[in-house]
């Protein structure tokens, strides 16, 4: 493998699943929570399961479609908010053009390479594996540590279709 300095950011698959522990600064406005993105951009929906610490359900979902709008939805409370997001989903190479931060060492003695983007976020990925450990979001001031990682995930398409009470008229 080349040094991290000199590689090009990773290109995702064309779907994951990702377990994360968000951990935010002390100065941060979100609190600590195991958000689950599935992305699939064949499907074109990208949707964030968000569980906040001491609770055992989503209590919200970020549902990213690429109409250029993301609804943020809570189940159990039946609400909807739509968000005009003019990107849409990420696209599989959405960290083209990122700029390398070299080599960095992990807590359990591996190594990452890491790339920044936009003054957006920080992006960490295995040396070895190029699987993703950890990113982080400037403006939001949290880590978002990864659990568990699956590429190529199987991942059903009904996830991506807003609940009733998110219709619009």
């Amino acid at each position: 493998h080349p040094p991290c300095i000199e590689r090009q950011p990773p290109i995702w698959p064309s779907s994951l699943i990702v377990v994360q522990r968000r951990i935010p600064d002390a100065d941060s406005r979100v609190g600590p929570a195991t958000p689950v993105p599935y992305y699939d951009p064949n499907v074109i929906g990208n949707l964030i399961q968000i569980t906040p610490e001491n609770s055992s359900e989503p209590v919200l979902r970020d549902l990213e479609l690429n109409n250029h709008h993301s609804l943020y939805f809570s189940p159990s409370m039946q609400t909807c908010k739509a968000i005009d997001f003019p990107v849409g989903i990420l696209r599989r190479d959405w960290l083209k053009d990122a700029e390398p931060l070299g080599e960095v060492r992990d807590k359990d003695g591996g190594t990452s390479c890491g790339w920044t983007k936009a003054d957006f976020i920080d992006y960490y990925a295995d040396k070895e594996t190029g699987y993703p450990n950890s990113w982080y979001f400037h403006t939001m001031k949290a880590t978002f540590q990864v659990l568990y990682y699956q590429e190529d995930a199987d991942i059903d398409p009904s996830l991506f279709v807003p609940p009733d009470y998110c219709m619009q008229n």
